[in-house]
């Protein structure tokens, strides 16, 4: 009798529930290390509800969200992480900048954010933009 393959845990693994005016998101998504997945549908199919939800800017109603292992929703045991502290970033359609920052400064807000001081991310916006 042969034996099953090992199979990894996947790299994501949430079940989305979040609530938005008359419209509950309900999704589960499971995401091995190296997949791509898009999210695709109409307007007001909740695409951009499950991206903030997995960026930790919507809160969820009920569900988890577990990356890598690590738990970073799951609101009937009142966890969360908040965006800053999370390794999941999302570039929205619409942009927003702080008008009173400069180009560098905004990009720089990130690893502001995460600790570094202002040289060092500095230092690393202009590296991104570099790149861009």
């Amino acid at each position: 009798m042969g034996r099953r393959p090992v199979t990894a845990p996947p790299l994501l693994d949430a079940h989305l529930v979040a609530d938005r005016d008359a419209f509950q998101l309900d999704v589960r998504l499971r995401i091995a290390a190296g997949e791509v997945v898009a999210l695709l549908g109409p307007n007001g199919a909740g695409k951009t509800t499950a991206l903030r939800a997995l960026a930790g800017l919507h809160p969820l109603a009920a569900g988890h969200l577990t990356l890598d292992g690590v738990d970073l929703d799951r609101p009937d045991r009142r966890r969360w992480v908040p965006p800053e502290r999370r390794p999941v970033g999302v570039v929205f359609q619409d942009y927003l900048l702080f008008p009173h920052l400069r180009a560098l400064d905004n990009v720089a807000f990130g690893p502001r954010r995460q600790g570094a001081d202002r040289s060092a991310a500095r230092e690393r916006a202009r590296g991104w933009l570099d790149r861009v």
